[in-house]
């Protein structure tokens, strides 16, 4: 006879993890491009003319349609997790730890922090929603859920060019290869940004400044029409590398695959989920040198619970970073680590800076945070030698802290005679590698 040690209890819930992964997590994105315009919503709308037929049914296919969006990937892991086998595997597991076999422990909490293990974010949701809300809070703390990655995304679509003829760019604007995403080339240019996640950011790197100011316009569709939107363009139409452009969320912004020629024209004919779309506008009638991109990224909306807490999927990046002059640095908090989990901590290189924009100077940033009892801490992260490329990252240390619970933008700081870039501050992979299945 032999207890379950820690070993066995890891690679166990891993395996849970790739399975609920493959039912969960995997087929989302496919989902949403099948969803095209023999979808259900849009073969009501377009197929039929019943409005008494479309007001019964239009409101139930339109969420069947949209399931895989990122507002919704809670609701559709929790389905997963209806999974029956593996209910009654962690039933089993609990059981078992609190058998005189098992080590006779007083819980499930008990026995992960008795052995010191740990479980993806998803799996402890796992946990919890078959052994209940507390099944991982020990002494009111929690034990044993990894903390969810917090990092920033690439788009799920990205096209450029006139509307008609779009080129599909997505590849080339989420990797940071080469420079080679052309942007704007002629008056009335489009560039089209889609995400499963509502977004209000646009994170880009340059690799070739415009000429002049493209002079944006930017437009999201309200569900009847396109519709301006107001930004902070920190590139200046693109001639500097700022890279940010910002907004606030419309609230009345739904997704959408219908392009400003009308209706019925397509984005992708090929392709035609439904995704938050933001379009962007040349409207400059000459640019000598058009701009050129490395990569296009954006935050990803955060993940709740249905009674507001951090879901165990992967969430927004915990702040970003904007150099604004000589040892000068703007600091924006995005998203503080949950307690429903551990708190992010330099285990396994877990928390890193990451580059938006390349940088020609050394940089050396000071982290202010909260450390895992709730105390203001600094830590000089040390020299980020140039050159850095749009990408790199710099893993972050805490010193003697175990935990970081807030980054506090008030004092963190910067030494760098770089007057402009940006990176983030992310949770890029969890505290211990998590295994195959």
């Amino acid at each position: 006879m032999g207890l379950l040690t820690q070993t066995h209890f890891q690679t166990l819930t891993d395996r849970i993890y790739q399975r609920l992964a493959a039912a969960a997590i995997t087929p989302l994105p496919n989902m949403l491009a099948a969803n095209t315009e023999e979808g259900l919503a849009m073969y009501l709308d377009e197929a039929t003319g019943d409005p008494v037929l479309q007001a019964a049914l239009l409101s139930q296919a339109a969420a069947v349609d949209r399931q895989a969006l990122h507002a919704n990937q809670r609701a559709w892991a929790e389905d997963a997790m209806s999974w029956r086998a593996g209910q009654e595997f962690v039933k089993a597991i609990n059981t078992y730890v609190k058998s005189a076999d098992g080590g006779a422990y007083a819980s499930l909490a008990a026995y992960v922090s008795g052995v010191a293990a740990t479980m993806h974010p998803l799996v402890a949701e796992f946990f919890r929603k078959v052994l209940g809300a507390e099944a991982l809070t020990l002494s009111g703390a929690t034990v044993g859920a990894i903390p969810p990655l917090q990092q920033m995304v690439a788009f799920d679509k990205v096209y450029t060019g006139a509307l008609g003829a779009l080129a599909d760019d997505t590849t080339d604007a989420g990797d940071v290869d080469t420079a080679d995403v052309a942007l704007f080339a002629a008056d009335n240019d489009y560039l089209v940004l889609q995400s499963r996640s509502q977004f209000n950011r646009i994170l880009l790197e340059l690799s070739t400044l415009a000429s002049v100011d493209c002079a944006l316009l930017f437009y999201y569709w309200n569900g009847t029409a396109w519709t301006t939107l107001s930004v902070t363009d920190r590139t200046t139409g693109l001639t500097v590398n700022g890279g940010e452009i910002t907004w606030t969320l419309p609230a009345d912004e739904v997704p959408t695959n219908t392009d400003a020629q009308g209706t019925p024209a397509r984005f992708n004919t090929a392709e035609e989920g439904e995704y938050y779309t933001i379009l962007v506008k040349r409207t400059a009638d000459t640019v000598v040198t058009p701009p050129v991109a490395t990569w296009l990224l954006t935050c990803p909306d955060q993940v709740l619970l249905a009674t507001g807490g951090l879901f165990g999927l992967p969430q927004p990046p915990l702040a970003l970073c904007r150099i604004t002059g000589t040892n000068a640095v703007s600091v924006t908090s995005i998203l503080n680590p949950s307690t429903r989990f551990l708190l992010p901590s330099a285990d396994n290189d877990a928390l890193k800076l990451r580059a938006i924009t390349a940088f020609t100077n050394d940089v050396t940033f000071t982290l202010g945070y909260k450390d895992q009892a709730g105390a203001a801490s600094t830590q000089s992260q040390g020299a980020w030698s140039q050159p850095i490329a749009a990408g790199d990252t710099k893993i972050i240390t805490l010193g003697s802290d175990t935990g970081l619970s807030e980054v506090t933008a008030a004092t963190c700081a910067v030494t760098t005679a770089a007057t402009r870039g940006m990176f983030a501050i992310e949770v890029g992979d969890y505290r211990r590698a998590i295994g195959a299945k």
